[in-house]
């Protein structure tokens, strides 16, 4: 019989030895994409661990990809606007996707974009700012969160004297956790199937989820789950914008964007997200319009203080695009043109924005917005709901919700 030193040095060199196989193995697939790793064939060209971990990955990847371009934005920019795509002008090439899934408030859009800076390089910014986030009066950041601490500087623009131990957490959760094992494991497993979601080195994300459910829902149901969201958040922002006086909650924030990048000499590009005009139901329904109107003024003005140098593009409209027809229920095979569901547009449609505001022979759609246009282009959207959505022509709207239109379709 062995000694019991024999066997505890056996163990240890053992568990050594498998615990070094897993860090090897993790560093070999990296599967957050934080340490660059070259994508192997076979193996980990396709990075399906970013799902749950966008703003780990991403921060890391932007600091390597060096862009000219930037885009700042959530879920619906990180699905919608590809890095890659040829509408890009060569001068603004190349581009890195920073979008966040998950919700993105603007004050993370401000700390992203701060990091990009930093990260050097960074000639222009396309910064998507979805209406919703505006009628939230979310707490200000305190920089105190580990994504927060992930970046090099505080909200102050003092430097984070806390990103060195979340760097160090970072390696640890990427290298040696039973999450990052099996993730690599999955990753592994799965680079051969063709719905696998994967995160590019410059943060585009293809449509894989999407995709994998419209083939098992239908575009109907697709449309009616977040439409159903859609409800609930809306009453929620009711209830905060009742009685609301004042600027809208994080117009402020947008100022702080507009200085940080005029301080940088970094060309701006603010954008209003598009939505589908399901969305746009919800919110006018709830009364909740007068208050987007205010917004786009609002912005507008925060536009104008920069002297001209900063357009601010309103896609937020009723227009050939976001309102076209949604499948029936029970059809799970007619797929849609331009959205996903309500507030998630397709890449197509993310090549119409781009060709719009940075190329030629793009389609007339949307606004530049000013101070001297806004009233009027903000009347004008009242007068295409009406014949859009009032008139005979219009789509089914609201799939998935038991609400009428109001007499007469009358103006909120």
């Amino acid at each position: 019989m062995g000694s019991p030193k024999r066997f505890l040095r056996t163990w240890t060199m053992t568990l050594c030895a498998l615990a070094g196989l897993v860090v090897a193995l993790n560093l070999l697939i990296d599967p957050y994409d934080v340490f660059g790793i070259p994508r192997i064939p076979g193996l980990s060209v396709k990075k399906p661990g970013p799902k749950n971990h966008a703003l780990l990955s991403k921060t890391y990847q932007e600091a390597r990809a060096h862009p000219v371009t930037v885009l700042i934005g959530s879920s619906s920019t990180h699905i919608g606007v590809d890095a890659a795509a040829p509408e890009w002008p060569e001068a603004m090439r190349p581009v890195y996707n920073y979008g966040i899934p998950g919700g993105a408030a603007v004050s993370t859009r401000l700390n992203t974009l701060r990091e990009a800076i930093f990260n050097g390089r960074i000639e222009n910014a396309v910064v998507f700012l979805d209406f919703q986030d505006f009628l939230a009066n979310d707490p200000p950041d305190d920089g105190r969160s580990d994504d927060d601490r992930r970046y090099h500087l505080l909200p102050d623009g003092r430097p984070n004297p806390d990103r060195k131990y979340q760097v160090a957490d970072d390696m640890f959760l990427s290298l040696a956790t039973m999450g990052s094992l099996t993730d690599s494991l999955k990753t592994i497993v799965f680079q051969r199937d063709p719905t696998l979601l994967n995160l590019a080195p410059d943060g585009s994300s293809n449509d894989a989820d999407f995709r994998n459910a419209f083939r098992a829902d239908g575009m109907h149901d697709l449309f009616a789950q977040k439409e159903n969201y859609e409800l609930e958040r809306a009453q929620r922002l009711q209830r905060t914008m009742a009685g609301w006086r004042g600027v809208l909650p994080d117009v402020d924030t947008v100022r702080a964007i507009v200085a940080l990048t005029r301080a940088n000499h970094v060309r701006l590009t603010l954008v209003i997200t598009p939505h589908h005009a399901d969305a746009l139901e919800i919110y006018w329904r709830m009364g909740l319009w007068p208050r987007i109107e205010q917004l786009k003024t609002e912005l507008a003005a925060v536009a104008a203080e920069a002297g001209g140098d900063v357009p601010l593009w309103d896609f937020l409209n009723y227009d050939p695009f976001n309102t076209e027809g949604v499948p029936g229920a029970g059809d799970r095979h007619t797929p849609t043109v331009w959205y996903w569901e309500p507030s998630h547009f397709k890449k197509q449609l993310g090549a119409i924005l781009i060709q719009r505001m940075f190329g030629r022979d793009a389609p007339r759609y949307g606004a530049l917005l000013t101070v001297d246009n806004v009233d009027a282009v903000n009347r004008r959207i009242r007068e295409r709901r009406r014949e859009r959505v009032c008139g005979h022509d219009g789509p089914d709207l609201l799939t998935g919700l038991a609400v009428k239109l109001p007499d007469g379709c009358a103006l909120r």
